[in-house]
């Protein structure tokens, strides 16, 4: 697509940090109650979230504590959690030239423009975009697994 329309692209993927482990149950709870769903369904996705404790043996002895993140484990809801929050960052508005798509908690990006200095514009403003989606979930984009290439248009054809 690029090479047909001579045009500069960036492609970003992002991880999001233990996305599993760290998806608060207030923002699941959240989606829930946003979404489409039956209010039976709803309510029995959101039981399933309320109430919910780690026991931990101790030198004390043993102790409970609320749990208040994190999927759980082994879950067929766990995948669907994760993707009722982030069906909330893929259908956001984005500039023209930003493209969105998500698999599983990885993100990718494809911007294009005509120019660099326009693709990077457009680079900084999509991920200022995600990262304030993240912050309000208080997720954290893992920077070690995160990537960029920049495609740039041929003038002259491949030699």
């Amino acid at each position: 697509m690029v090479r047909s329309t001579k045009q500069h692209a960036l492609v970003i993927s992002l991880d999001i940090k233990g996305a599993f482990d760290h998806l608060e149950y207030n923002s699941i709870k959240n989606s829930l109650n946003n979404s489409n769903f039956h209010s039976n369904t709803k309510e029995t996705l959101i039981d399933l979230l309320s109430g919910r404790q780690v026991a931990l043996n101790t030198s004390q002895g043993p102790a409970t504590l609320p749990q208040h993140r994190g999927c759980p484990q082994g879950s067929c809801t766990g995948p669907a959690f994760w993707n009722l929050l982030a069906n909330e960052v893929l259908t956001q508005s984005w500039p023209e030239g930003v493209h969105l798509q998500a698999f599983a908690d990885d993100f990718i990006f494809l911007i294009k423009a005509p120019t660099k200095a326009k693709v990077k514009s457009l680079a900084n403003e999509a991920l200022n975009q995600f990262k304030s989606w993240a912050a309000k979930h208080n997720l954290e984009i893992s920077a070690d697994k995160s990537n960029c290439m920049h495609f740039i248009k041929n003038r002259n054809g491949p030699r």
